[in-house]
């Protein structure tokens, strides 16, 4: 997802990318749960005619439904933010404040750029069927941006990157 705004009284326009999300990470627990309740109802009953090795099966079931669940969620909450400034151009990579699991979040990575040498290029895949990646940079630096996007979504992203450079 690809969000841009500006801030008239600064002149400083920026350009928001976060991947798509099908659930936040309440509604994964509620999915989890839904699962969980029939699950460990059947185990019970079954485990109490005798059939007791369910339970542990059933155990890390849960478990590796949860592992995946929460690694999912936890791309999920990435975010990286392209600031385009008069005299710079800023790439900030992270986590979304306030939106992250633990509370955190925030960049973990930041690139600034001299806005008048700034280019926005795409490269071909390395091998067939794989996804394009686009990059933003100057001066022999270079930082990949929107990684987790599909193509049409890259494409839509350097289009409008180039607008708001060319402004």
């Amino acid at each position: 997802m690809v969000v841009s705004d500006s801030c008239p009284d600064t002149k400083l326009r920026r350009v928001v990318v976060r991947p798509n999300r099908s659930l936040s990470w309440r509604q994964s627990r509620v999915f989890l749960g839904a699962i969980a309740v029939p699950l460990v109802l059947v185990s019970v009953v079954l485990a109490l005619k005798g059939y007791w090795l369910i339970l542990p099966f059933a155990g890390l079931e849960l478990a590796g439904l949860f592992v995946c669940l929460y690694l999912a969620a936890h791309a999920a909450c990435r975010c990286e933010v392209i600031s385009i400034g008069d005299s710079l151009v800023t790439v900030e990579k992270g986590r979304e404040r306030g939106r992250s699991m633990a509370g955190h979040g925030g960049p973990e990575q930041r690139t600034e750029f001299a806005r008048g040498w700034v280019r926005v290029q795409f490269s071909g895949p390395a091998r067939r069927r794989y996804p394009r990646r686009l990059w933003i940079g100057a001066s022999g630096r270079r930082v990949e941006i929107g990684g987790f996007l599909a193509d049409e979504e890259k494409t839509e992203l350097a289009a409008e990157l180039q607008r708001l450079l060319s402004a």
